[in-house]
């Protein structure tokens, strides 16, 4: 199997799995991964950035899919990234209105998408150095 497909398979099966498990704890209450990517968005609008790892992720397999990697490599690390500084937010939206919980722990969810994310951009460089190896040489003339 090319490095481009299982790079693929293995970040969007991350992906999919997180969306199935807990995503962080609010002291005795919880939220999924599910809402937590249905309502981020509306983190954007007061400065969460950690939301937008999703649209590059999604940008990247596409360009991954389309044999861009050279593209894709930067925008899964920068997803990562976005993904990677959710650690430093305190609260979290937690339905329609805008209501606020304190986040107390990160869950099996939240690590999912990062490892999908952390997949993605080293699977992205795999193939590139891959693709670099099986070009053929070329001979001066």
């Amino acid at each position: 199997m090319k490095s481009q497909s299982l790079t693929l398979i293995i970040s969007i099966a991350l992906f999919i799995a997180s969306l199935t498990q807990t995503a962080v704890n609010m002291g005795s209450d919880y939220m999924l991964s599910i809402a937590c990517l249905l309502l981020g968005w509306a983190e954007v609008f007061e400065g969460g950035i950690a939301w937008l790892a999703n649209p590059l992720l999604f940008i990247s397999w596409l360009l991954l899919l389309i044999k861009q990697p050279k593209i894709s490599t930067p925008l899964s690390l920068m997803a990562f990234l976005l993904s990677l500084s959710y650690l430093s937010v305190s609260t979290i939206t937690v339905n329609e209105g805008g209501g606020k919980a304190a986040i107390t722990s990160y869950s099996l969810g939240y690590y999912l998408w990062l490892a999908s994310s952390i997949s993605l951009f080293i699977g992205s460089l795999w193939t590139i150095i891959s693709n670099r190896r099986a070009a053929p040489e070329k001979s001066p003339v």
